[in-house]
């Protein structure tokens, strides 16, 4: 091992956040008691959830590997399909065959998509920092935020209440050179709850591949692929009777990443650098109280990212720029929010939400030298929202969304819910079992980005904004069986986006985005949930999701040889499917992971009769062993991974090899003592 690979290079930041206070509302629960042999108490769904497609992912999901990123965990766990270069490389998440600007990601209630692109990198997410997120399907994304024409992902952090002082280091060794460090402190007391979280991965990610785009195929290495990610997590929660909770939450981020060099790439890279840098430091402060019937809130937010990107070649000593590109963003973000429960069976919100983002764009690059843009955007959100429940089983809910970017008013927002709760039988222990019938419509836009406006040369900024209408309906179901547990949902949607943005490269040489296109997206997803509590220690539990997502072109033909109307969108899979496994006995824990992807495209005419026409479908097979040990106070553990265990070869992205079967092995310590 080689020790200067492990140095820690952080700053801690004294901070704290309170989670989005719209998804914790106790209030939002309505309950009725029946007088039967017994007092049952019986807990309704909560009206805040009316008609709402979600997929949850709890902390066991997103802690389980201190070396996963967000990317990794949505691409196992989820019917998203990730977008990824490789590990430390851009990763960008698609929902229902959309494109990665039309996923809205939020943190602890503020908005973190890039001013500049509209998308979010996933790989730059550690899952350990994110205690649970929900990721809402299609027209369910409207009860949170507009713009999300596929949908949305919203991270929480979680305080730890009355848990005492808890320490945990993990250390992790793994192929290619590579290293990941964990470490987390935690204090709670029945008011104060606080934790630091540091995260350092460093790798030099060369991983030998076949390159079958050279003649003879030979064994290659990925060249510049190395990263280096230092993260830094710190949150402080306060909570009183009388003045409500509060938090603050400051997360920091500093990553140098080398982009790895295409398989039809034959340069040196001792000669050439492919480097992308990035800082970035973003910051939550909430508070919410509860009086009576009425729970409000308040949240504001900055965000602040400094970006590098250079490309340059070095001879003789002589350095010469051939990109270099830099980027410097500024968000601030203040929401106001109200609930009021005035009746168990109605409940009313409303939120008015306001943002300003600022950024100066330059680069040096063939085509163009000097500033892009140095530009703000005043952005505001108005959002009311009715949810009624009049009869027993039954919610309806109706949200109309209001939003302004500088002085361009988008139209009216509505989106519709309503489902219909069927009581079955007992289950263990007492428990219902349910079954929900859900259905949704919803109008949907999103205001181009600010690259799209205003970047140099290409910006356009006649761009009207993207529109969206969705269709959804699904049954969703719970069975409690004696050892058996099982949840299932299964949903259908149809979705229509028009004046799709699209960059097309045009007669002077450069790419420029233009409303071309309005595509077709429909489909089902699926997803099962079981777990089996068996004699003798042993539990089983296991996850499977299923989509399939035809996303199909409907634009006017260019010419007669446009051949890609009523073609499948360029690297959209119209089948995607993960399962996940879990066999657990006493102190050791066996996991599985089983993920795959069907063919994706790269032309938009989806022509197959050349080999890079598409990518083949794929298969991912990983498994892990750990086993865990308890001393009093001290808990620990080590476990084992393999990667991709049957070495398979494939690519996610065009020239792209990804690495073959790979180790790595963790070890993890946590005391843990009561204050």
């Amino acid at each position: 091992m080689n020790v200067q690979h492990i140095r820690f290079t952080f700053g801690l930041f004294c901070a704290a956040q309170l989670s989005t206070f719209n998804s914790q509302f106790s209030t939002c629960f309505a309950q009725e008691v029946r007088n039967l042999k017994e007092l049952q108490v019986t807990a309704q769904r909560r009206l805040k959830d009316t008609g709402v497609q979600q997929t949850v992912l709890d902390t066991t999901v997103l802690h389980q590997n201190v070396a996963q990123s967000m990317s990794d965990i949505l691409t196992q766990h989820s019917t998203l399909f990730i977008k990824s270069y490789g590990r430390a490389t851009e990763s960008t998440a698609e929902f229902r065959g959309t494109s990665p600007s039309h996923t809205q990601v939020l943190w602890n209630g503020m908005k973190i998509n890039s001013p500049m692109l509209g998308t979010v990198d996933f790989s730059t997410i550690p899952a350990y920092f994110v205690d649970r997120a929900n990721l809402l399907h299609g027209a369910s994304s409207l009860t949170l935020t507009g713009g999300g024409l596929g949908g949305a992902v919203d991270m929480h952090t979680l305080p730890l209440f009355g848990e005492g002082n808890m320490l945990q280091y993990i250390q992790g060794i793994g192929s290619y050179d590579t290293y990941d460090q964990f470490l987390r402190y935690t204090y709670g007391n029945d008011r104060w709850s606080t934790s630091t979280r540091l995260v350092y991965s460093t790798s030099d990610n060369d991983y030998r591949y076949t390159n079958y785009d050279k003649i003879g195929h030979p064994r290659e290495r990925n060249k510049s692929g190395y990263f280096d990610d230092v993260h830094a997590l710190q949150d402080v929660y306060y909570r009183s009777p009388k003045a409500g909770r509060f938090g603050l939450m400051t997360w920091f981020t500093h990553s140098l990443r080398g982009l790895p060099f295409l398989s039809v790439d034959y340069k040196d890279n001792t000669d050439f650098k492919n480097e992308h840098q990035q800082d970035a430091l973003r910051t939550v402060l909430s508070w919410d109280r509860t009086f009576g019937t009425w729970t409000i809130g308040a949240c504001g937010g900055y965000v602040w990212q400094d970006i590098r990107y250079d490309y340059f070649t070095t001879r003789e000593t002589v350095s010469t720029d051939i990109t270099h590109s830099r980027s410097r963003s500024q968000q601030a973000y203040l929401q106001v929010s109200a609930d009021w429960m005035p009746r168990d069976n109605w409940l009313l919100t409303g939120s008015l939400s306001t943002s300003y983002n600022h950024v100066r764009s330059e680069d040096k690059s063939p085509f163009h030298i000097g500033d892009n843009y140095n530009l703000g955007r005043p952005e505001y959100n108005l959002s009311l929202s009715a949810k009624w429940r009049p009869v027993r089983g039954l919610s309806l809910s109706a949200v109309l969304r209001e939003e302004c970017y500088k002085r361009d008013f988008v139209p009216l927002i509505p989106a519709l819910f309503a489902e219909y709760a069927i009581l079955g039988g007992k289950g263990q222990e007492g428990k219902r079992n349910e079954f929900v019938i859900k259905a949704s419509v919803a109008r949907n836009y999103r205001y181009p980005s600010m690259d799209d406006l205003y970047y140099k040369p290409g910006g356009n900024p006649a761009l009207r904004p993207e529109r969206g209408i969705t269709y959804d309906g699904g049954l969703e179901g719970s069975v409690e069986r004696n050892s058996l547990s099982l949840k299932f949902n299964a949903s259908a949607f149809d979705s229509y986006i028009t004046d799709w943005i699209l960059w097309t490269p045009n007669a002077k040489g450069y790419w420029q985005p233009a409303n071309l296109k309005r595509v077709h997206s429909y489909g089902t997803e699926l997803m099962a949930q079981t777990e089996v509590r068996m004699p003798h220690q042993w539990r089983l539990a296991l996850t499977a999701n299923y989509a399939f997502t035809p996303s199909i072109n409907r634009s006017d033909r260019v010419d007669d040889n446009d051949a890609s109307y009523g073609k499948q969108l360029v690297y959209v899979p119209r089948h995607s499917a993960n399962v996940s496994g879990r066999l657990s006995w006493r102190t050791w824990t066996l996991r599985y992971q089983w993920t795959c992807y069907s063919e994706r495209f790269t032309t938009t005419s989806n022509e197959v009769s050349y080999i890079t026409g598409r990518l083949l479908p794929y298969y991912m097979n990983d498994v892990s062993l750990e086993k865990t040990f308890q001393w009093r106070r001290v808990h620990a553990s080590v476990k084992g991974v393999v990667n991709n265990l049957p070495g398979s070869e494939y690519v996610t992205v065009l020239s792209h090899p990804m690495p073959g079967r790979n180790f790595e092995i963790f070890v993890e310590i946590k005391p843990q003592w009561k204050h």
